[in-house]
């Protein structure tokens, strides 16, 4: 592993998040992370190697954490308690709200700005996929010349079919009550997936049609991804050939996301072989894969 520099910075809304900066000697492009449902460094292993790999090639990398790593964390804030210490905010997965994200990202985009790199590549995991489509539809001064999608999920999709969540309307009927009666991050009676606990809130942000992180909504398929069409600067978008999150196939919903990104100039797919979500036992084959396409 190179050596990697940890950085603190702070969200316009007033969090403390932690980066984690593969530094290249030349300056003029930096891919810039953005992970999914409780993503972390420790535990993403595949951007580690892809963050080495990329420096080997004269490209910077910024692991930023946002404020949904883990599932669940203590933020930093600058509000002061009694006791002079800083006061703390749990979120990470279990609390997060989606349209927050945007804070995180813009922190890393200009941190990424501040140090000197000529061309932001920004990229997303899995939610980070719609996390960085929402950001780039939102943001009108927007420094980012490129998109990497990693495992682009429907969130929507991946909760309403039954193979995924047998018990959905029962979820969402349980989340909109709970927020209804102002228990908003009151935790659902059951797991997301068999694995997730998650407030009300957080789940109507990402599960309902329609919500925020609604951006990719294969299931759906309307006639046009408002925020997915936003995007014009090229996209490179990929699967593991076992990725988990199919709502069709994964060739059939790659080519969808392609064909609803109408303003792209330059939309590239890929399968990556062996892979599944997280990219196991194929972290130097992913960085390979996304050298090749940066240079080209």
């Amino acid at each position: 592993m190179k050596k990697v520099k940890i950085i603190h910075g702070w969200t316009e809304d007033e969090l403390s998040l932690q980066g984690f900066h593969w530094e290249s000697e030349d300056k003029n492009i930096c891919v810039v992370y953005v992970h999914g449902m409780s993503g972390n460094i420790i535990e993403n292993y595949f951007a580690e190697v892809l963050g080495d790999e990329l420096t080997n090639n004269d490209i910077g990398f910024l692991y930023g954490h946002n404020r949904g790593y883990s599932h669940i964390n203590d933020i930093r804030t600058k509000k002061i308690e009694k006791n002079n210490s800083k006061k703390t905010i749990s979120i990470g997965q279990i609390y997060e709200r989606f349209n927050e994200s945007y804070y995180d990202i813009d922190l890393w985009v200009n941190e990424a700005k501040q140090m000197g790199y000529n061309k932001i590549i920004l990229m997303g995991h899995s939610l980070g996929c719609n996390k960085v489509i929402h950001y780039f539809a939102k943001n009108n001064n927007n420094f980012v010349e490129k998109i990497i999608l990693a495992s682009p999920p429907d969130m929507v999709g991946l909760a309403k079919m039954k193979k995924y969540q047998p018990n959905y309307q029962e979820i969402l009927t349980e989340a909109k009550k709970n927020v209804k009666n102002n228990k908003s991050r009151k935790i659902i009676n059951s797991l997301l997936w068999d694995w997730y606990h998650i407030s009300s809130q957080t789940f109507l942000d990402l599960f309902k049609d329609g919500c925020s992180a609604d951006n990719l909504p294969l299931l759906r398929n309307p006639e046009k991804f408002d925020e997915l069409s936003k995007i014009d600067v090229p996209i490179f978008a990929f699967m593991g050939e076992y990725d988990d999150i199919e709502i069709k196939s994964l060739k059939e919903d790659l080519g969808l996301i392609k064909e609803k990104a109408i303003s792209c100039p330059d939309f590239d797919i890929e399968i990556l072989k062996g892979a599944n979500h997280i990219y196991e036992n194929k972290e130097k084959e992913l960085s390979e894969m996304i050298i090749k396409w940066i240079k080209n």
